[in-house]
């Protein structure tokens, strides 16, 4: 018997040139993407990130305090990085969506035009039509943001958009199941996860990659056995958290409208 296997990798180099995308810019999503999730008692709005408009705050937000990441499978050596992930990840990945976070309560004078300050980014990733399953993730608050409502409220607004029904006003996109994934030292993600009603399930084992590199040390990254073929890559555990829909409805809905008009 003879076969080939004529398979080849997808170009996964984003240039320089492509950094922020296309323009106009191609969201790229397997479902309609509202231009902002929004909730009247909400200090926080989400609106889709777009790199030409709010990677320069973003960027801003992190410079000097990278080690931010530390717990996180992201490199962010240089403003390029992030950009690189969001293209190469989020964008050219049908089945990811990134949303800047504006904080409502805390004007930005150098943005007027954002409507609040850029606190962070959230999304979803992974997102199955098929299974109707999701998962929250990136979720990156800024320094100057974390320990606030951000968190909470931003993580609101992105269940009721995952959870809330199609025939719903303002429709949501009906998902049955939506997971929170966090390395097993990150208390902080563990305990947001645990406050927006997720439920525990399980420690998944080498879950992921923390690529290293030089004066951005990852923590709790797992060594390697001999011959590993990516030597530069430590492993990581991650915590299972999950939500579902019945979930939802029999008190997460609740947690989330409570967590909006608390600050």
């Amino acid at each position: 018997m003879s076969f080939v296997n004529s398979y080849q990798a997808p170009p996964d180099i984003v240039t320089d040139e492509e950094l922020y995308g296309p323009d106009p810019y191609d969201l790229n999503f397997v479902y309609p993407v509202p231009t902002e999730l929004a909730a009247p008692t909400a200090g926080v709005k989400l609106v889709p990130f777009v790199p030409r408009v709010h990677g320069e705050a973003f960027l801003e937000g992190v410079r000097g305090k990278e080690s931010m990441f530390r717990l996180m499978p992201l490199v962010l050596e240089g403003p390029g990085d992030f950009l690189r992930f969001v293209e190469s990840f989020m964008r050219r990945g049908k089945n990811h969506v990134l949303f800047s976070i504006i904080d409502t309560t805390r004007p930005d004078p150098a943005h007027p035009e954002f409507g609040g300050s850029i606190a962070g980014v959230t999304g979803l990733a992974n997102t199955s039509p098929d299974a109707l399953v999701t998962e929250i993730g990136p979720v990156i608050v800024l320094p100057a943001f974390q320990r606030t409502h951000v968190g909470s409220h931003s993580t609101g607004l992105i269940l009721q958009w995952a959870f809330g029904l199609r025939t719903a006003s303002p429709p949501g996109l009906g998902m049955r199941r939506v997971m929170w994934a966090t390395g097993e030292l990150n208390k902080g993600s563990s305990g947001l996860a645990t406050r927006m009603g997720f439920k525990y399930e399980g420690l998944i084992r080498w879950a992921c990659g923390l690529p290293y590199v030089e004066g951005f040390p990852k923590e709790g990254g797992l060594p390697l056995r001999e011959g590993d073929p990516m030597p530069t890559v430590q492993g990581r555990h991650s915590l299972l958290f999950a939500q579902c829909w019945d979930d939802w409805e029999n008190g997460g809905k609740g947690l989330v409208e409570c967590a909006f008009v608390r600050r």
